[in-house]
This record gives structure tokens, C-alpha cells and sequence, in this order.
């Protein structure tokens, strides 16, 4: 509950206490956002055509 709350006067959305490198969340918040930045509504080539086994 401490991290939590010192968490929130510092301003962080997210709370992992253990983790000792803040900067790991945000490195992974900027990968998700790629993801989704570069992901489109269409199907990928490898999943258009399935292989029936």
C-alpha cells in the first residue's frame, strides 16, 4: 500500500513495487503502443490462408 500510494503523489499510473528500473513500464507501454499503432483491421498474409491438418 506505501508504493501505491507514493506511486500516486509521484505520478505514476502504474504500480509494480519490486521493480527496481521504473523505466522497464515504460518501455513496455511505448511497445504496446507500436503494436497497436502498426496492427490494421485487415487479417495478416499468415493467418488469411489457414493449413488444414
Amino acid at each position: 500500500m506505501t508504493a501505491s500510494l507514493r506511486a500516486l503523489e509521484t505520478g505514476e499510473v502504474v504500480c509494480v513495487p519490486g521493480l527496481v528500473d521504473g523505466e522497464t513500464v515504460d518501455r513496455i507501454a511505448a511497445a504496446e503502443i507500436e503494436l497497436r499503432s502498426s496492427s490494421t483491421s485487415t487479417l495478416a498474409p499468415r493467418y488469411q490462408n489457414p493449413v488444414h491438418q
